[in-house]
């Protein structure tokens, strides 16, 4: 136990200094070509944020744990939403033009919608996964038409900057690597001691340890009042974590996960994503009480996850 316990810490610490790494790295260069925050939250920052879920997620695909997959997906978002923007926003409330986010808003909810209805129907299969990435391709492109991006002629090639800030991001790649192996054996071990389904793990521990990058880099630009940057980096990477990391797992291996077996956490997941759309669209933010109201729903997540009838999930 002591041993998983250890590999399980240490796996943390990898993804989440990996992730930070990776996140920076890739700030510096959408930097110089102009890229707006809120958009570069949605994108690259949403994308390296949720490196650890991707690479965790195909970790355990091809150990044959296809619980830790789903419940990675599914619990990230929830935490995503519920710890990570709950915390921040109790420390500095988020406010936010809806009309600058009601398509990814909109994007979201669909996605969000779309794992639920395929696993209602039967598993996770080859095309479905095709499905999220033409997804996914498709909101690149209105991203692209969306955003003003404007070239910068300047050789980053030659710029002096760019041999350390390329440096980061191969530390940050060879981090999240290094640490999903070493975290997924050891929440696997957790899960076999304790007798826990790994799809519980999953959607808890894991999806805790997952969405650490997201807390920190949202904390940070709460700081320093990168409102943009902390709700875009929310939104992207719940969009990512659904049609990045389901849409690449799938391509590795089917997932034959029943719906009645994360039908409460699914519930969990839609109705945070439902009550971020309201709180953006009707009320332009999250306040402090809000935040509470968010946190409060992520406890009770997590105190029913672990207070569920484990003998009906074996």
């Amino acid at each position: 136990m002591g041993d998983n316990i250890f590999q399980f810490a240490i796996g943390t610490g990898l993804l989440y200094f990996g992730a930070e790494f990776f996140i920076t790295g890739s700030k510096s260069i959408a930097e110089k070509f102009n890229i707006s925050p809120i958009v570069l939250g949605i994108t690259l920052v949403a994308f390296g944020t949720s490196l650890p879920e991707l690479i965790v997620s195909i970790t355990a695909i091809l150990r044959s744990d296809p619980g830790i997959v789903v419940g990675n997906v599914i619990g990230s978002n929830i935490t995503n939403i519920g710890l990570v923007l709950g915390t921040t926003s109790i420390i500095i409330p988020i406010y936010f033009t809806y009309k600058s986010i009601k398509y990814d808003l909109s994007f979201l909810m669909f996605t969000t919608i779309l794992p639920l209805v395929f696993l209602f129907f039967g598993g996770l299969v080859l095309w479905q996964g095709l499905i999220f990435l033409l997804l996914l391709l498709g909101y690149c492109l209105l991203l692209y038409q969306k955003d003003n991006i404007t070239d910068n002629e300047q050789d980053l090639a030659l710029n002096n900057g760019m041999l350390f800030i390329s440096l980061k991001i191969i530390l940050g790649i060879a981090g999240l690597g290094l640490g999903a192996q070493i975290f997924v054996m050891g929440a696997k071990g957790i899960a076999i001691i304790l007798g826990v389904p790994s799809i519980i793990i999953g959607m808890s521990i894991v999806a805790l340890g997952t969405s650490l990058p997201e807390l920190a880099t949202s904390l940070t630009a709460a700081r320093h009042n990168q409102i943009g940057f902390v709700i875009g980096n929310i939104i992207g990477s719940n969009i990512m974590n659904i049609v990045v990391v389901l849409g690449f797992t799938l391509l590795i291996s089917p997932i034959n996960i029943e719906f009645n077996q994360m039908a409460t956490q699914g519930t969990f997941m839609m109705i945070l994503t439902i009550i971020l759309f309201v709180l953006m669209k009707f009320r332009g933010g999250i306040s402090k009480t809000s935040a509470g109201v968010l946190l409060l729903i992520y406890m009770l997540f997590l105190y029913i996850n672990f207070q569920f009838d484990l003998e009906g999930w074996m």
